[in-house]
């Protein structure tokens, strides 16, 4: 009964709730799911060349990009003995991952959507990507992995009045392509990955911590 209320709010949240951060998901948790139900809780930190400034010839000053420099991540996740689909919650924007993997290699792909609300009635804009996945599994426990990506990344841009509530106004879209490495140790996965902005010569690096509660494992022995 628990899992199944868990499952709805998840779900109601993730339609209701959509922002502007979107970035690549964690490849060590993709590759983990357990066949049967996950829910993985955790969170990234980011640094590099981060925009997190305002922006120039608004007399007020409240408005900014915020790219961040964290946000947590939550992901529900149905995993089969060769597939994954997952609905994910990063800070409050949704998106959907599926892909495939084996004991080895894996590949997996995402989409966002981004809301746009500096017109009349709000506009989306979609981001996502694509991951592949090279693992080797040092014991049943421990495993370790890296990864290499090429994306649609998304932050938002901010009106900040500094009374009360903070408004998004639109999305910041940029390419990125990049590469990770990841540690596993059964539930627990720690994450490194580096990202270089396509068209400018902008790095970012992201540590990515996460935890899976194997919620209901499946059984598909004979």
């Amino acid at each position: 009964m628990a899992r199944g209320i868990l499952w709805i709010v998840l779900m109601v949240c993730a339609l209701l709730l959509a922002g502007c951060s979107n970035h690549p998901p964690s490849a060590a948790q993709f590759m983990n799911a357990r066949n049967g139900i996950n829910f993985v809780a955790g969170g990234v930190v980011r640094t590099g060349d981060l925009d997190n400034r305002k922006i120039p010839g608004r007399d007020d000053e409240s408005v900014s990009y915020e790219e961040g420099y964290w946000n947590t991540d939550l992901a529900l996740s149905f995993a089969f003995p060769y597939a994954v689909v997952a609905l994910d919650l990063e800070d409050y924007t949704y998106r959907t991952i599926m892909g495939g993997r084996s004991q080895y290699f894996g590949v997996q792909g995402w989409y966002g959507i981004a809301i746009d609300e500096r017109r009349d009635g709000a506009s989306m804009h979609h981001a996502g990507g694509v991951m592949l996945v090279e693992q080797y599994p040092v014991s049943e426990n421990f495993k370790v992995g890296i990864s290499e990506h090429v994306s649609r990344n998304s932050y938002m841009v901010v009106d900040d009045p500094g009374c009360c509530s903070i408004n998004t106004l639109y999305p910041e879209i940029y390419p990125e392509f990049g590469a990770g490495a990841y540690v596993v140790y059964k539930g627990f996965s720690a994450e490194f990955r580096y990202g270089r902005e396509i068209g400018a010569s902008n790095n970012r690096f992201y540590f990515q911590l996460n935890y899976a509660f194997f919620l209901e494992e499946w059984n598909y022995s004979k």
